[in-house]
């Protein structure tokens, strides 16, 4: 199968510090840190991946820290520090270990403590006030086999945006500061086992990525679509932003000139409810393993807990303003007395103090949030596995377990055109209350919160068998694996919008499913190969905490389970006397019942989120090439090139929101949501012996490729959805590095580095508001360089 492994030394000279730097690095790559939270990822292989960091659904990218799931990718953006190495494994996962993944799987396995005394340290600083300090600690083997390491980390840097409403650069935008502490320690018993345990926690405080407004509404009616000759598609209809942040009046100047929203990325932003979040992670993994000679077992228990708290985000990109409000109480204030006079539930005596009062202003933003989340999961594997002559073959059984809870308090404000409410409910007397209209849009403001608890419990048998024709000096091997898993998941929901529900939602779903795995590997020489390969894949079906209940009842229904079919060929070379290495692989990924995620706001008032549907087919078509030139002694070149083709075969959505509305195929306009066509990568790199003695000078510098990609799947539901279309990734890094300087009986190195030398101001993602008439996104990180030092002994 197609598996890019990068190894310790390779992480330390691309400067990779977490999981989100490996963007770029692999070919069919998508990852980076999603909103929300300073330690959450939104991962994409092959297309295939999680849009919206939800509880409650599965990630179509399995990550995995030393052979432990990471259920959620809230609290997965890892720190690579003592890492051993980083693994991708592309398509289809789960006859071999672990849960069962449709995109892939991200491994990071660290590394034994070692058997001698071992002191590192490093240090570096950066722009933006960035530095770090790192120091690891092995004692080397103490009594019985006993061998225990010890680390830490601190990692900080102020803000990358100004907020001109923040005078701390440590609490603008982007800062963040993170302690993390990692201990192992493995026993070796008999000579053929061993007991592995590893406890590591961090701690990161910051402040999220900024929010940058880039596009408003004025309102206008969006007519019906007719898609593939079916009539009648409502699509979202806008609220008139523009009209009313034209009338508004900022609290702080400098904020208006700031508040016309716009493409181009600004430096400088005004934030009104940016606070920090805070994210805790704990981990425990203990790892036991024997040989008893015709078998190996391996038993990997690990439970891990995240907890965060987001005091608040702005979501807006806007300083504070005030502005007109609107309450059924006050919709006539300001209105002629004479006119009052039609309408008989205002009594005479009334009528001249309503004409007398002013419409009541609000004084806030259009959009904030702040969240406290938990989790906690618990997992159980264990393996037997053995080998001989022509056979490997391996079977487990895995058990999961996870628990989840959020309370999501939103701060919201929606744009009333109050002019349609008197046209559409007063008959001939509309025009006349339109044309004595004081304040025509209003704002409805609306307090939601989102609270509720997921549990889910995942059950799995598998193995997986790989049989050598002719023994294993023969050309060709044959493997073939199944997987039988079983999963069950619940949701208990408080509250869904303004007040709290009086019988909580709540939903119970079984899931299961049979999957497997079969590939043909044939070595024409001993450099190369080729790999046919077949397999399934399936994503659990789960709940949505923003769906809406079944009509009339308290019972949340789930949405289905997705399934994939995978097929895909390799060839894997050294040629020229393993000058050249090429890996290259094409792939066909067939999906049904593809989950989708739609933006909605759930009710009025409510809150703002994510729908799931099961919309259909699609299909996924692509290609990969990794190869690494050595031109000489002294220089060479490495690089990945990935294509996906996304090609939506049946995409059903309701024709409106109506009970029982008709379901229409509308695949011919749909969107590959947060999936670059092409993404690649070259880098040139330089080694020249300095001395006798293994001093070496290292030089790399790479350029990174990421063609545009859509943040949502269609235009009905995110009317900017074509707007929001990320800008392509152009991306220049070099380090350059003085290796094996011989220091005091230690070695020593130095390394400058930079990233994003050209400071290209990219447009990563997006945020459809959709209703309430808005959208913005945020930006990739700004040009950052600096130097480090490192030391051991």
């Amino acid at each position: 199968m197609a598996v890019t492994a990068l190894t310790a030394e390779q992480l330390e000279k691309l400067a990779i510090k977490d999981l989100g730097d490996l963007q770029g690095q692999v070919p069919n790559l998508t990852i980076y840190a999603a909103r929300g939270s300073n330690t959450t990822i939104t991962t994409f292989i092959r297309g295939v991946g999680q849009a919206d960091p939800l509880w409650g659904v599965d990630p179509g990218v399995g990550i995995y820290f030393d052979d432990v799931y990471i259920a959620r990718p809230q609290g997965a953006l890892l720190d690579v520090y003592d890492v051993q190495r980083v693994e991708v494994l592309r398509g289809p996962q789960g006859t071999l270990f672990g849960r069962n993944s449709t995109g892939g799987a991200i491994a990071f396995i660290s590394r034994d403590p070692s058997d001698e005394l071992r002191v590192a340290a490093r240090g570096g600083y950066g722009n933006y006030g960035a530095w770090n300090a790192k120091v690891s600690l092995d004692t080397g083997e103490l009594f019985g086999g006993l061998k225990t390491s010890f680390s830490y980390s601190r990692n900080q840097r102020n803000g990358t945006v100004d907020n001109i409403l923040q005078a701390d650069d440590s609490k603008d935008p982007g800062a963040r500061k993170t302690d993390a502490i990692r201990a192992a320690a493995k026993l070796d018993i008999g000579g053929t086992g061993s007991i592995r345990y590893i406890f590591d926690w961090s701690k990161t405080t910051g402040r999220n990525v900024a929010f940058q407004l880039t596009n408003v509404a004025d309102g206008t009616f969006r007519a019906p679509l007719v898609v593939n000759g079916q009539p009648g598609i409502t699509q979202t209809q806008q609220a008139p932003v523009q009209q009313y942040l034209a009338g508004a009046t900022f609290l702080n100047p400098a904020c208006a000139a700031l508040s016309a929203p716009t493409r181009v990325y600004r430096d400088t932003i005004c934030l009104d409810a940016d606070q920090d979040a805070i994210d805790e992670v704990q981990g425990h993994n203990l790892q036991l393993q024997n040989d008893f000679g015709g078998f190996k077992i391996k038993m990997t228990a690990g439970y891990r807990k995240w907890d965060s708290i987001s005091k608040s985000s702005d979501l807006d990109g806007l300083g504070t303003f005030r502005g007109p409000l609107f309450s059924n109480a006050t919709l006539f204030n300001g209105m002629p007395a004479s006119l009052l006079a039609f309408i008989p539930t205002i009594p005479a005596a009334f009528r001249p103090f309503i004409a007398a009062s002013p419409v009541p202003t609000t004084t806030q933003g259009l959009f904030d949030t702040n969240n406290v989340r938990k989790h906690q999961q618990f997992s159980q594997e264990i393996e037997v596995s053995g080998d001989s002559d022509v056979l490997d073959w391996v079977v487990g059984g895995f058990y999961f377990w996870e628990k989840g809870s959020e309370n999501n308090p939103q701060n919201s404000g929606f744009v009333l055109d109050t002019n349609q409410v008197f046209t559409a409910n007063f008959g001939g007397l509309g025009p006349l209350f339109v044309a004595a209209n004081p304040a025509r849009y209003r704002l409805v403001v609306t307090n939601g919160l989102l609270r509720y608890t997921t549990r889910a419990e995942s059950t799995a048998l598998y193995g997986q068998a790989t049989y050598y024709v002719g023994g294993r000096d023969g050309q060709l091997s044959l493997t073939g694996g199944l997987r039988y898993t079983w999963d069950n998941k619940s949701i208990i929901r408080l509250q869904t919008g303004a007040t709290a529900l009086a019988v909580p939602d709540q939903g119970k779903g079984n899931f299961s499913r049979l999957t497997w795995n079969a590939m043909a590997r044939y070595e024409f020489t001993d450099d190369v190969s080729m790999y046919l390969r077949a397999a399934s894949g399936y994503r659990s079906g789960g709940f949505n905490a923003p769906d809406t209940s079944q009509a009339g009842t308290s019972t949340m229904l789930p949405f289905d389970s997705e399934t994939i079919v995978s097929y895909e060929a390799g060839i894997k070379a050294e040629l020229f006397d393993r000058h050249l290495r090429v890996n290259l692989a094409g792939y066909r990924n067939q999906f049904k019942n593809l989950a989708a995620n739609i933006p909605v706001v759930t009710s009025t008032p409510g809150v703002f989120g994510s729908r799931i549907v099961n919309v259909g087919k699609v299909n996924y078509t692509g290609f990969e090439v990794e190869a690494r030139a050595v031109i000489n002694d002294y220089l060479s070149i490495d690089g990945t090139f990935g294509y996906v083709d996304v090609d939506y075969k049946e995409f059903l959505v309701p024709t409106s929101g109506a009970v029982g509305a008709p379901i229409v195929d509308i695949a011919s306009i749909a969107r590959e949501g947060y999936t670059s066509r092409y993404t690649g990568n070259i880098a040139a790199n330089l080694r020249v012996p300095l001395s006798d003695n293994g001093m070496t000078l290292n030089a790399r510098v790479g350029y990174t490729y990421e063609s545009p990609k859509y943040s949502f799947s269609n235009t009905i539901s995110t009317p900017f959805n074509e707007q929001l279309r990320s800008d392509p990734k152009k991306q220049i890094d070099a380090q350059i590095s003085i290796d094996g300087i011989q220091v005091a009986g230690g070695e020593a190195q130095l390394m400058v580095w930079g990233k994003n030398l050209t400071n290209r101001h990219e447009f990563a993602r997006g945020i459809d508001f959709g209703a309430l008439g808005y959208a913005g996104g945020y930006y990739a990180d700004p040009r950052t360089y600096g130097v480090t030092l490192g030391l051991k002994f």
